[in-house]
Parts: C-alpha cells; structure tokens; sequence
C-alpha cells in the first residue's frame, strides 16, 4: 500500500482529469461522516500477528489454526441453541470460537 491520500486531493484530481475546475466548475462539499462510516480501516485485527509473504511490502494475518472437530462440535451447539431459540447460548458459543466477536444487540 502506498501513502494515504486525502479524498479531497482525489476529486480535485479527478474533477482536473474531467476537464474542469474543482470549486469552480464543481463545488466539492464536505458533508461529514455518514452512520457507521469510518475514517480508516483497520488491516489486521489485533490479535491478528502480521507475517512477511515472498512479496516485498505485502503482510498477511497468521491464520488461527482450530481443528475441524472443534469447529464442527461448535456450529452443533450454535445450531442447536439456534433451533431452540436461545440466541444467548448461540452468541455466547460463537464467541467462544471467534474470541474477537462483538455482538452489538440492537
């Protein structure tokens, strides 16, 4: 990934490339954040561990490794708490397999 680039730097680039001229020909408002937009997002859990590739500059998150048993026995139980209609359980169950889940009710 190269440098961050400020939105507004981007459209009075993109409004050039058109043409035009930014705030002249186009006005660009600033309208602030919108419900649930974010100001940058985040690459790597943190809890995730970032490993080198064979690629300079290139990062991947090192996988959790669980078995396939463990995995299974765990969507059992959600699915089960699921039929029942106990979401507690089957939240509480999830959470216990993914540790960086939040469940935001509502």
């Amino acid at each position: 990934m190269g440098e961050p680039v400020k939105i507004v730097d981007l459209a009075r680039q993109m409004i050039r490339l058109a043409g035009l001229r930014p705030d002249i020909d186009v006005p660009i408002r600033f309208t602030g954040l919108r419900p649930g937009e974010k100001l940058f997002e985040e690459l790597f859990h943190g809890r995730e561990r970032p490993v080198p590739t064979g690629h300079e500059g290139l990062l991947m998150a090192a996988p959790r490794i669980v078995d396939l048993a463990t995995i299974g026995r765990a969507i059992d139980l959600i699915d089960q708490a699921a039929q029942s209609g106990d979401a507690s359980a089957a939240l509480g169950e999830l959470a216990r397999l993914v540790p960086e889940f939040a469940h935001n009710a509502g």
